[in-house]
């Protein structure tokens, strides 16, 4: 009997440099049945017409070439246009292994699961290792809602959708974010509401590639940091609703994004008319008990925490200083 479809939807903008390889090892993968939707969103450069011409070199691929709106605009796009019996999404610039469809369908289809995940790798442009996979077992487990939550509190676990594979009938109840940052992390909450929980197959498969200037690397972005708050308050009111075990690991979260906030916002915007920041400090300073004595977090992290609360604005000041003496770039 004939394996059920699988649809890839990439979202292509201004990729020339690196979509060939995404999509070499897409064509490669020893799960055939394969429907790749390349969705180019208004790309300038020539990364539709490399599109065009491995579309017409292999029949599974099929492109839609849509005005710029953003990777949630044409992931969308893909998922109302996947025609399989799962969804799998990959970003342009990385790459998929040859097995890890192969790997995701056994998961999926021999325990009836809405989701399966693989691990993943970071590298450099040079080809560096700079972050190995967090688990390496070669086991799959079952992790439950509640449980993958939990973990998603503790920067433990995975919220990229290119590491997954959904049912359709599934994927389909839902959208990507359009309007607001980090919408990954905000539709897999989103569905661990939803479902039963995550098979997570404990093996690198996916490989992200880290660009120089990409977000990971580059510096402060108010609307990037600002969506960091605005997201861990909306875990804080989901776990209140549906993952109440899970309220000091949520409560740990909630104070990790305001001192990551807190960590990289210029002392120059750190300013009274600023209202995430005003926001941030506020509660750092009138929620103090609750950081103190929260286990999750480290003493490293309260010791931050009581500085900044303290006297946010020399604390960055002395600590911009050091890294000029040290010679260190911000």
């Amino acid at each position: 009997m004939e394996k059920e479809k699988i649809s890839v939807v990439i979202p292509v903008y201004n990729v020339e440099k690196y979509i060939r390889n995404c999509l070499d090892h897409v064509i490669a993968q020893t799960y055939h049945n394969l429907e790749i939707i390349l969705v180019d969103d208004g790309s300038t450069d020539d990364s539709g017409k490399i599109c065009d011409l491995y579309a017409m070199n292999d029949s599974r691929i099929r492109v839609i070439h849509k005005e710029n709106g953003g990777s949630s605009t044409a992931r969308n796009v893909g998922i109302k246009e996947a025609t399989g019996a799962y969804i799998g999404f990959l970003d342009a610039d990385d790459w998929a292994d040859e097995t890890m469809y192969e790997a995701l369908y056994k998961a999926v289809s021999e325990n009836d699961a809405d989701i399966a995940e693989v691990m993943s790798m970071d590298f450099s442009e040079d080809g560096e290792l700079l972050k190995g996979p967090r688990l390496s077992t070669g086991k799959t487990t079952f992790i439950p809602a509640e449980e993958d939550f939990r973990l998603l509190m503790l920067h433990e676990g995975d919220s990229s959708f290119c590491t997954k594979l959904i049912r359709a009938d599934f994927c389909k109840k839902f959208s990507f974010s359009e309007h607001k940052l980090n919408e990954d992390f905000l539709m897999i909450v989103e569905m661990l509401q939803h479902t039963s929980g995550v098979y997570s197959i404990e093996e690198p498969h996916y490989n992200i590639l880290i660009r120089h200037g990409s977000n990971q690397r580059s510096g402060y972005k108010a609307h990037l940091y600002e969506a960091v708050i605005d997201n861990s308050d909306y875990a804080f009111e989901v776990m209140k609703e549906r993952f109440p075990s899970c309220v000091k690991e949520t409560e740990r979260f909630r104070y990790v994004q305001r001192l990551m906030f807190l960590l990289h916002i210029p002392v120059e915007l750190m300013r009274e008319d600023n209202a995430c920041y005003m926001k941030v400090i506020n509660e750092i300073k009138s929620e103090k008990s609750f950081w103190k004595t929260n286990p999750f977090l480290t003493d490293k992290e309260k010791r931050n925490l009581t500085r900044l609360s303290t006297a946010p604005v020399a604390v960055k000041k002395a600590h911009r200083l050091i890294m000029k003496i040290k010679g260190v770039k911000k």
